[in-house]
């Protein structure tokens, strides 16, 4: 994991912006967001129920499986609401070309996508 420090050096180096952060299990991340208020926690609530549930629905559908973080829709619900990456992240996300998130594919995608329903509910 990198410290903001090292991001802002990497920054200014002309690394560009990254967006990982120290991975936290299932557990911390869900309590880092309920930390935050329902108005500031509510973008990426409704954002990730949403990704979830796209993944679902059809698990190897590559757009549903792939989220650009500097779109601005994206930003403002993962990138600008502490805690929201690491819950993806625990629940298997990962961040890709330092721009992406992803969900990689999985040899039994039901079982993926029954997973993704699970964080999505709370269980």
């Amino acid at each position: 994991t990198r410290s903001r420090a090292a991001a802002a050096a990497a920054a200014a180096a002309g690394g560009g912006r990254t967006y990982e952060e120290e991975a936290l299990s299932v557990e911390d991340a869900t309590a880092k967001l309920a930390a935050l208020s329902d108005t500031r926690v509510r973008p990426a609530l409704d954002l990730m129920g949403k990704m979830m549930a796209n993944v679902s629905k059809a698990p190897a559908e590559p757009k549903y499986r792939r989220m650009r973080l500097s779109n601005k829709l994206v930003a403002e619900g993962l990138v600008h609401v502490p805690g929201a990456r690491q819950f993806l992240v625990a629940h298997g996300w990962r961040i890709v070309e330092r721009e992406f998130l992803e969900l990689p594919p999985s040899d039994d995608p039901a079982a993926q996508a029954a997973a993704q329903v699970a964080a999505r509910e709370g269980g």
